[in-house]
Parts: structure tokens; C-alpha cells; sequence
């Protein structure tokens, strides 16, 4: 049953996957008509919001089967958050987000570009829907990590979230609607990359440069 879950999830993510491929085509070819764009915007936000949450569940069925693949290899950081940024210009434009970027171009990692990529869109596809008009991305080298911030202007995030944050569950809030699975995958992906006895993590605060929420992934 198993393994019958995890191939409907794949060949799920697949669909979606070639949904979004054809959304963007036809936002190419309908770039004059205002009206469609929207529309072509708003399904994609969809789509992608639903092919992360695939994403993360075949993830989380593989973590616990001891089975995701991770690469770890030398990235340049400000590369892998840009190509998450073209994803979703579209969307940026849709919700009049400005969208700031701090990261220096040298800058370069060890990790999965993947994993960590997919982690960076998703917090991008959810922070759209509770920022106001900003979002800011800082990335630098802390002590033994490297830190990616995403902050942005909106309300802050539930403080039962912020106190959980350091070790996420999985688990349904019947009044948002939200499972957790997103930062129980970040979460889970973040403490994979090890080095030495230093492990990666996640952490969840509110205030930041906006004064609203801000996600932290910390990598060593």
C-alpha cells in the first residue's frame, strides 16, 4: 500500500508538473491580454502551492523509509534563490510584491540545490499570501552556517509556530487548514546536511527588517 501511495503521489506531481509547463507557455503567448495573465497567474499559484505539497509528502514517505536521495555539492547561493525568484516572477507581479535579494555573489554553499531550492519556492509560494507588498531575502555566512533569511512585511507568523519551529510536526490546525508538512520537510531536509557534529535547521521568528515573519534556514 505503501509504495502504491508513493507512486500515485509521483505520478501526481508529474501532471502538475506539465500543468505548470503549459501555464507558462501560455502566459508567454498571452502576454498582451491583461485579463487571461491574471488568470494564467492565479493557476499557477495553485498549481505550484499543490505540487509543493506533493513534493513534500513523497519527501516526508521517503525520509521515513529511509530513502530521499540527497546530493550534497558546492553552490553559488545567490544562483539557486534566483532560479526560485523566475518561478515566480509572475506571481510577484500579480500581488504587487517588490521582492529584495541580499546575497553576495561569491557566496557558495554545500548542499542539495534540489531539496534546498524546492524549500526556498515553497516558503516564497506561501509568504505571497501573508506578506503585505514586501519580501526580503538576506543570505550570508554565520559562524559555522550559512543562513538564508526570507522576511517579509505581513503579520508574523502564530507564535505556536515560532515555539515549535526548532523541531516542526506533522499535524492538522483545523482553523488555518494547515498541515505543518512544508516546515516538517524543511525541517527534516535542513538537519540531513551535517558536517562534522554540526547540523542543519530550521527556525521560525517574527520582527525581522519588515517587521513581519521571517524563515531561517541555517546549513553548515
Amino acid at each position: 500500500m505503501e509504495m502504491l501511495l508513493a507512486s500515485c503521489i509521483h505520478d501526481m506531481k508529474n501532471a502538475i508538473s506539465m500543468i505548470l509547463n503549459s501555464v507558462d507557455q501560455l502566459s508567454s503567448e498571452e502576454a498582451e491580454d491583461e485579463k487571461t495573465l491574471k488568470n494564467l497567474t492565479t493557476l499557477r499559484y495553485e498549481a505550484s502551492r499543490l505540487n509543493n505539497d506533493l513534493i513534500h509528502l513523497l519527501g516526508v514517505y521517503r525520509i521515513k523509509e529511509n530513502g530521499l536521495p540527497i546530493v550534497i555539492d558546492e553552490h553559488e547561493v545567490r544562483e539557486t534563490i534566483h532560479d526560485q525568484l523566475l518561478k515566480n516572477e509572475q506571481l510577484f507581479k500579480k500581488y504587487d510584491v517588490e521582492v529584495t535579494l541580499n546575497c553576495d555573489d561569491w557566496l557558495e554553499g554545500y548542499y542539495d540545490n534540489e531539496l534546498v531550492g524546492s524549500i526556498i519556492n515553497n516558503v516564497l509560494v506561501n509568504t505571497v499570501r501573508y506578506t503585505h507588498k514586501k519580501i526580503q531575502i538576506d543570505a550570508e555566512n554565520q559562524g559555522d552556517f550559512l543562513s538564508i533569511r526570507i522576511s517579509d512585511d505581513g503579520q508574523g507568523y502564530p507564535e505556536s509556530m515560532c515555539s515549535q519551529s526548532d523541531n516542526p510536526q506533522l499535524g492538522i490546525n483545523f482553523q488555518s487548514g494547515s498541515t505543518g508538512l512544508g516546515l516538517y520537510f524543511a525541517g527534516k531536509v535542513a538537519a540531513m546536511h551535517r558536517k562534522g557534529d554540526t547540523v542543519g535547521y530550521i527556525s521560525i521568528t517574527n520582527g525581522g527588517p519588515l517587521g513581519g515573519g521571517v524563515f531561517s534556514l541555517h546549513l553548515p
